[in-house]
């Protein structure tokens, strides 16, 4: 799979760069050398090839929703069938040469968009000094707050000296009949 993504990037960055990709020609063309056209290969179709043995290769389809997806190049007749077109790589590069251009265009608007901006001036707004009456109201507030802290640590303190403390309780009975275990002494 790594082959396979590096076959890509390689056949991606030469789009990317500009450059045309010419392999030398299988047999020598019959008319004069200076007449000769180089290949165009924008009809090709896109195929990634594994190098590893029996990595197999993939072609680069549009499904009938015209969503990209890889096909195994065993199943390529099934996908005509059903309604994939080949990208070509024609497609290829001049979907690479309209995102250069539009690399370039934005390139240039925020080159003018920083030429027009003056220097950015950092303005520190210092806050407003507060008011006699919010200090004093500040003050008495943090005051009521401490004395409810201390008054709810003095309630926790009272409950813990009353529970360590034996408590003695005097229960009077006088009907034995709803509680017969408290009338056992009688």
């Amino acid at each position: 799979m790594k082959a396979l993504g590096l076959v890509f990037c390689a056949l991606f960055s030469v789009f990317a760069s500009g450059q045309t990709f010419s392999p030398a020609p299988l047999q020598a063309p019959a008319s004069d050398a200076s007449t000769t056209q180089p290949p165009s290969y924008a009809n090709y179709s896109i195929m990634l090839a594994n190098p590893a043995p029996g990595g197999g290769a993939v072609v680069l389809m549009h499904n009938p929703k015209n969503a990209i997806e890889f096909v195994p190049v065993n199943s390529t007749k099934q996908a005509f069938d059903a309604g994939y077109v080949a990208v070509r790589a024609g497609e290829l590069d001049a979907l690479i040469g309209a995102l250069r251009d539009e690399n370039a265009r934005l390139s240039a608007e925020v080159e003018r968009l920083h030429a027009q901006a003056p220097a950015a001036q950092v303005v520190a707004i210092a806050p407003a000094a507060p008011s006699q009456g919010e200090i004093a109201e500040r003050q008495s507030e943090a005051m009521e707050t401490e004395r409810a802290v201390r008054r709810q640590q003095l309630i926790q303190a009272w409950g813990m000296l009353n529970a360590s403390r034996p408590q003695t309780f005097n229960v009077n009975v006088t009907n034995c009949t709803r509680s017969p275990a408290l009338c056992v002494g009688r």
